[in-house]
């Protein structure tokens, strides 16, 4: 699961090869037809994102790190439980900062035939550097959630605990990338995020899972 740095700057530039092109030629189409037909989809995206809510496994990772270290002890499970643990708090943390960083609308501006679309960081340059920086906290601290489009979140969430799950049951391929593509794609169904999010947010799931198994490799294969 560790690849050399040629891999990881081909998977890299390849997902921000499909992020440009999806923002330029998909992200509106895709978004406007979800949002033009909310009764179809919306619902069934609000119930699949449920399974990308990072505090469930986030739970998960301290109540099995703390039962199987202190209760029933069990060096395995006690260092599985704790690589969940990380890998959710550390793609969270780096999610949230990018959001903070990007401050992207989300697919709500497009409704009603409005057309509030892209980020705060690329626009307003005929401010001066203080006013424009002073103009993005000013609108992301009244707007926190509209201005959090990119990357999403829950689709980080989801392909860290999948690359997770590979890790230790490879087996079943096929099964965890079905899984993370179909919930990944239900943020698209919700109209709460854009197709390059979703890519997006695959890239900080993938690189910060595989960054802390880097880290924990020999600890953790000296148990699985």
């Amino acid at each position: 699961m560790i690849f050399s740095k040629k891999y990881y700057t081909i998977f890299v530039l390849t997902l921000v090869a499909f992020i440009l092109f999806s923002y330029f030629f998909i992200d509106k189409t895709v978004a406007k037809y979800f949002l033009s037909n909310i009764p179809t989809y919306e619902h069934i995206g609000d119930i699949l994102s449920i399974a990308g809510e990072s505090h469930w496994y986030i739970g998960a990772g301290i109540i099995g790190f703390v039962f199987f270290k202190y209760y029933k002890k069990n060096r395995l499970y006690e260092q599985r439980f704790l690589f969940l643990l990380y890998i959710n708090l550390f793609s969270g943390l780096i999610s949230l900062l990018l959001k903070w960083i990007f401050s992207r609308i989300r697919p709500w501006g497009l409704r009603e035939g409005h057309d509030e679309y892209g980020f705060l960081l690329f626009q307003n340059f005929d401010m001066g550097f203080v006013e424009k920086m002073k103009y993005h906290f000013v609108t992301l601290f009244e707007s926190p959630t509209t201005y959090s489009s990119f990357p999403s979140g829950h689709t980080t969430t989801i392909v860290a605990v999948v690359i997770y799950l590979y890790i230790l049951f490879p087996r079943y391929l096929y099964l965890w990338v079905s899984l993370a593509f179909v919930m990944a794609f239900s943020r698209v169904l919700a109209n709460d995020h854009f197709v390059s999010d979703i890519f997006a947010g695959v890239i900080v799931g993938v690189l910060s899972t595989l960054f802390l198994y880097s880290k924990m490799k020999d600890k953790l294969e000296k148990n699985i």
